[in-house]
């Protein structure tokens, strides 16, 4: 037994008050005795013993009266099997909470765990009248109201025959406390939640959830034991840009969940729509498998690739999309002073590092410019501006002397919307970089001459990909390169690719916002040792460049994340562009004026596949591909006995999948309000109450 309004069980006190009133009026009466009623005394204590029955019973006529109003109102409920005995009139609203996670696709003998889901909601509404209300949610990243607020039951059971879940995450906890919320303002008296879901570990979170009140709270989980599933849940792209005709290494990872051994599958890989070849993979449990394939491309500009293996129960793991920029040249901009710009106090050092770097990334200075795949514009420090850095892949920042705050600003703003940044500092540079530029990249505050110190470049991390391209012989004659003027740096965690055999290091790398820093702790000018007259300085920049410009490969995200792509030097209105999604869908997008270069910005994705920005006439202007979250494929169901600690809710009844729902929810749920019947039967002691009240007068009068 349990009651919705507790507090008015106070009211059970009022039935003393009928007993009060009748102790009161009992008071002593001075007895006559007239001998000639002698003999009817006999008949007169007969009729006085009847007399006070029907004033005992008008008493607990009367008592039982009040005491079934107060219960009444204070709306008790019956548990279990007894709450089939009376009828259930009280308004009810049922929020029902379906999750809409990837990991609900998983197939079973009885379809997906979505299509069960959606079964089993529609058995729930069954038995609700026209006259309750329905609160439909889709728990994703975030509650989704699917019905924009209550439904009658019969359109909520519309809704349910078209779901199809979802391909992203899911936040229960937090999806559950929306939920919660929106059942508390409903007015009706009886409020129930139902979750529905797999309870897939990874779709568990932290969040606090409200206090849930009067809602009575039931879980459904839809899986017990899921199949052993074999996916492909990462790959690599090149760190450098794709170039045409170059090739390059793709490399993919499959993984398996479940202990039953796995037969080995093939992967295939497309691009550009086209098949390019297959790999063998054999994941065993709990230990991935990293492969590769080497390909090129002819293609130019952003091309889709997708990785496929053969379809098993959890079809959503069994691709993995992803997209390539294929640059026809890199656009490099190098800021250094002009070479004849010769002045005195140490410039001759300054304007040698620059030349060495222009000869570096350009060697043929422009004289085979159809055979480069880079080019080069040379600007002054002075002259630098937004304009200058639109449509740049990367700046090589050469010396530093000079550099202001306004200079930085730029630089950094380029660098946090996916350009490449090198910066080759000089000795007079130094501080410049130090104060101005170094804080809003991320990098070290202090940059200092080491004096009289000699170092050469030693323990190289052979699995970077800045050296991917230089066999042992190359990165032993490069290893021992002498420098003769060292910079000393408080790195903190970023990451040295080169290292001076003292373990000081040469290279620090970071990332900035979408884009990519590269140092160099020591002059790559003559005046910094014998470096720039090897043979191998030339690719070692080069490479840099490349491995530096990488950021501009177009983006790629899981189901659920935003995408964003820059518009460089495009000037197109917002009304003026949409974004193409899987299934041909159009979905808005807007504009971010506020970050250089400007970006088209999707707010959220919900599918898997490829995602176009174009303008209105099909105009294509980027590519994105978005991925199914790889933890959805890890399937891994919480026992149903600690969901209520997991989900923060002590109420929750747990309804198991072999149950029958009709039953188990009889059985589980808070009760059934019995306040009607209750008023019917106050109703009828009190007419029971008024025909003993009427007799007890005729009574009393005649005696």
């Amino acid at each position: 037994m349990g009651f919705l309004n507790s507090l008015l069980l106070f009211g059970l006190l009022g039935a003393l008050v009928p007993l009060v009133i009748h102790l009161l009026e009992r008071r002593k009466v001075p007895r006559l005795d007239f001998p000639s009623l002698r003999f009817l005394l006999e008949l007169n204590r007969r009729q006085m013993r009847r007399l006070n029955l029907q004033r005992l019973l008008l008493l607990l006529l009367r008592m039982l009266l009040v005491a079934l109003i107060a219960f009444a109102l204070a709306r008790p409920t019956l548990l279990g099997p007894l709450a089939k005995l009376f009828p259930e009139d009280a308004p009810r609203v049922v929020a029902l909470a379906i999750d809409a996670s990837a990991s609900m696709s998983l197939e079973t003998e009885d379809g997906t765990l979505a299509e069960i889901a959606a079964r089993r909601a529609r058995d729930i509404l069954a038995d609700m009248d026209e006259s309750d209300e329905v609160l439909l949610y889709a728990l994703a990243e975030r509650a989704q109201d699917l019905g924009g607020g209550a439904l009658p039951p019969s359109l909520a059971r519309e809704l349910l025959g078209g779901w199809r879940g979802g391909e992203g995450g899911a936040a229960l906890r937090a999806g559950l406390g929306e939920v919660i919320a929106a059942l508390e303002e409903r007015p009706q008296p009886q409020k129930e939640l139902y979750l529905l879901s797999d309870f897939a570990a990874a779709t568990l979170d932290t969040a606090a959830l409200p206090p849930a009140g009067g809602v009575r709270a039931f879980a459904l989980p839809l899986s017990a034991a899921p199949p052993p599933n074999a996916g492909l849940t990462a790959l690599r792209l090149p760190a450098r840009p794709v170039l045409p005709g170059k090739a390059f290494d793709l490399r993919v990872r499959a993984e398996q969940q479940g202990e039953a051994a796995v037969e080995p599958f093939p992967v295939e890989l497309e691009l550009a729509g086209r098949h390019r070849g297959s790999i063998q993979m054999a994941p065993g449990a709990g230990k991935p498998a990293w492969r590769e394939l080497n390909v090129s491309l002819e293609e130019r500009g952003p091309v889709p690739g997708l990785w496929r293996k053969r379809r098993d129960r959890f079809p959503l793991d069994d691709e993995l999309p992803f997209s390539l920029a294929v640059a026809s040249r890199l656009s490099v901009l190098l800021i250094a002073p002009p070479e004849g710009d010769a002045t005195a106090g140490g410039a001759e050092g300054r304007i040698s590092l620059a030349g060495h770097l222009a000869r570096a990334l350009d060697p043929y200075r422009g004289a085979r410019a159809d055979d480069m795949s880079l080019h080069l514009e040379t600007s002054p420090l002075q002259r630098l501006s937004s304009a200058s850095l639109e449509g740049r892949h990367l700046v090589v920042l050469a010396g530093g002397e000079g550099l202001g705050e306004t200079q930085a600003e730029l630089l950094a703003d380029f660098v946090a919307g996916g350009g490449g940044l090198v910066v080759g500092p000089a000795e007079d540079g130094l501080a410049d970089l130090a104060r101005h530029l170094m804080p809003r990249l991320g990098g070290p505050r202090s940059l200092m001459k080491a004096e009289g110190v000699t170092g050469r470049l030693a323990e190289l991390d052979p699995t970077h990909p800045l050296f991917a391209d230089f066999d042992e012989e190359h990165r032993r004659v490069l290893a021992d390169q002498p420098l003769w003027r060292v910079f000393h740096c408080r790195s903190g965690d970023r990451e040295a690719l080169i290292r001076f055999r003292s373990g000081a290091p040469a290279l620090l790398a970071w990332r900035h916002g979408a884009g990519r820093v590269r140092l160099l702790l020591f002059e790559a000018g003559p005046a910094g040792g014998e470096l720039p007259y090897s043979s191998m300085f030339l690719p070692l920049v080069q490479e840099l460049a490349q491995e530096t410009a990488g950021t501009q490969q177009p983006v790629w995200a899981e189901v659920g994340e935003g995408l964003s792509w820059p518009l460089e030097a495009r000037s197109e209105r917002e009304e003026d562009l949409q974004v193409l999604a899987p299934g041909d869908r159009v979905l808005p997008l807007r504009v971010d004026a506020s970050r250089f270069p400007p970006r088209a910005v999707l707010d959220r994705t919900d599918r898997a596949g490829f995602y176009r920005l174009q303008t209105r006439g099909g105009e294509p202007l980027g590519l994105a591909a978005v991925r199914v979250p790889p933890a959805e494929g890890k399937l891994a169901p919480l026992p149903p006995d600690s969901l209520p600690a997991a989900l923060a809710l002590p109420g929750l009844t747990v309804i198991a999948p072999d149950e029958t729902l009709a039953s188990a929810l009889h059985a589980g749920r808070f009760g059934r309000e019995i306040a009607r019947p209750l008023l019917i039967l106050a109703a009828l002691v009190m007419a029971l109450e008024l025909w003993v009240a009427q007799r007890e007068g005729a009574a009393t009068r005649m005696s």
